[in-house]
């Protein structure tokens, strides 16, 4: 069988398999691994990885176009892996019913309110002693117009292939705050340059990202910054690994 080899992007995924793995052989913690992706959806998913590590995986996503390409691929691949459609947001299954839980690139769609509710439900279905891996865009990311338009204090609205897509973004302390009812194992705020993004961005298309970030820079300024971009386009996330108290 062909290994699964994730996307670049995916590198918390494996940081978060190697924790279960060594968790595991020092503790023994869990007779078997039940693991739920809330998000679980797209052309390689992450839950092939910990099928192939011998986990007992189950997924899901709310988009049925996203679930049928993790389908096709688990299908190609011999993979026998629980997909079905489901909200984070009211997770479909019973308290306390994982091992580990986790998200990645799917919660950062929700509005605020919405992600509240979510990490909410990955708690109610995590065992006691179970972990959760999830991530939340950063306020720190740069520049925050890239993202489109801020149409509720930091949820920020793009046009992208499949329409208008939501992004909401955290201070450290709202993340904090976000996630204080779990044991916080660790916390780490990962940066991604996005130099080649930056390079292909025009004078022109960094006038009109100008708009969003008035209240930051004068115009003037603003265009001064252009030439620094490279060293400055970035998208930040922090990332939790959190055990259920």
């Amino acid at each position: 069988m062909t290994k699964t080899i994730l996307h670049n992007n995916a590198t918390p995924i494996y940081a978060f398999l190697s924790f279960i793995n060594s968790e595991q052989v020092e503790n023994q913690k869990f007779k078997s691994i039940k693991i739920l992706d809330c998000g679980a959806g797209g052309r390689t998913p992450p839950l092939a990885l910990f099928y192939e590590h011998g986990f007992d995986t189950w997924g899901i996503d709310i988009s049925y176009e996203q679930l049928e390409k993790a389908k096709q691929y688990c299908n190609e691949k011999g993979l026998q892996i629980n997909l079905s459609n489901g909200d984070m947001r009211q997770i479909p299954f019973d308290d306390k019913s994982f091992e580990y839980v986790y998200e990645h690139y799917s919660m950062c769609h929700l509005s605020k309110d919405d992600t509240a509710k979510a990490i909410g439900e990955m708690y109610r279905v995590t065992k006691k002693g179970g972990v959760c891996f999830l991530g939340l865009i950063s306020t720190d990311s740069y520049p925050k117009s890239s993202y489109g338009r801020e149409s509720e204090p930091g949820e920020y609205w793009m046009e992208e292939e499949s329409g208008q897509v939501r992004h909401s973004m955290f201070t450290d302390k709202e993340a904090d705050e976000l996630v204080s009812g779990w044991e916080i194992l660790s916390k780490e705020k990962r940066v991604i340059y996005l130099r080649d993004e930056a390079q292909q961005t025009s004078i022109e298309k960094w006038m009109e990202m100008y708009k969003g970030m008035e209240h930051l820079y004068a115009k003037d300024i603003w265009r001064e910054q252009y030439n620094q971009r490279l060293d400055k386009f970035n998208y930040t996330h922090i990332y939790y690994f959190l055990r259920r108290r």
